[in-house]
């Protein structure tokens, strides 16, 4: 990777779990509600409003008024509204489009959700693994993983390829746990990493953060000696107060803990 090529990645990656929805409150509502059309709660729509003015407002600490930000969204009602919330917060000259992601939606847990199945379900889930256990006639956390792959890999092509310019950050509302495989498959976490790493409140934002250009010409310079390139994802990092809204230690580093900022070993 070029420093053109690395000044063409997006500055952020912008990661926000949906506002409360009425399934957060009274988690019956799964039993006559399909899973993808359970709205936000009036609380959520508050959250979502107050999500959006925080990332306004670190996008233009951060980057100064010229910046622009590219939505991309599950199509679950709940996290269409999240958007909706937060867009609402960036004048459209900072807006720079949203596109809808199948693949960044919510595990499916079957179809209409019986509380007491579930929650069943849920104790044979323990029994079994977080990770790799499949709900009946829905998802298992694996099954996730290789969806959002498929994701992150399309993703990539199309920064490579600059479909996002410099001054542009990417905002991705999707789900928890969603969210949380995105962060395993980006950063290379193992499964047992990934099963310390915690969900974030509702319409919180994570933030994946691009190097600086300094840190880029001195690693790259490094990985030359050694014949090796810098991959497009070991050019970001999870900012310190994101790692503590997954419930991270800021102390993480990789040679204390498997759960790391940066998957590139100096």
């Amino acid at each position: 990777m070029t420093l053109e090529d690395f000044r063409a990645l997006p500055d952020k990656i912008i990661l926000v779990r949906h506002a409360e929805s009425q399934g957060n409150v009274d988690a019956r509502i799964y039993s006559t509600t399909p899973d993808y059309e359970v709205p936000l709660s009036a609380r959520g729509w508050e959250q979502a409003v107050a999500c959006g003015d925080d990332i306004r407002g670190l996008m233009e600490a951060e980057h100064g008024p010229g910046y622009k930000l590219f939505f991309m969204t599950s199509p679950y009602c709940r996290t269409r509204q999240t958007f909706v919330g937060v867009r609402q917060a960036f004048p459209d000259e900072n807006f720079a489009g949203v596109q809808e992601e199948v693949q960044l939606r919510e595990q499916d847990f079957g179809n209409f959700q019986n509380p007491d199945k579930i929650k069943a379900d849920l104790a044979e889930r323990n029994r079994f693994g977080r990770f790799y256990y499949r709900f009946p006639g829905g998802e298992s956390g694996s099954d996730v993983y290789n969806r959002v792959s498929i994701f992150e890999d399309h993703l990539i092509r199309d920064m490579k390829a600059g479909r996002f310019s410099s001054s542009t950050s990417l905002c991705l509302v999707t789900h928890g746990l969603t969210m949380r495989v995105f962060l395993m498959r980006w950063f290379n976490w193992t499964v047992e990493s990934f099963l310390q790493v915690y969900n974030p409140p509702n319409a919180e934002a994570i933030v994946v953060e691009k190097m600086s250009e300094e840190e880029f010409i001195s690693k790259t310079s490094r990985l030359h000696e050694r014949r090796q390139t810098l991959q497009v994802k070991n050019a970001y990092r999870l900012r310190k107060d994101s790692m503590a809204r997954l419930k991270i230690s800021p102390t993480a580093t990789v040679e204390n803990v498997d759960i790391v900022a940066h998957t590139y070993m100096p």
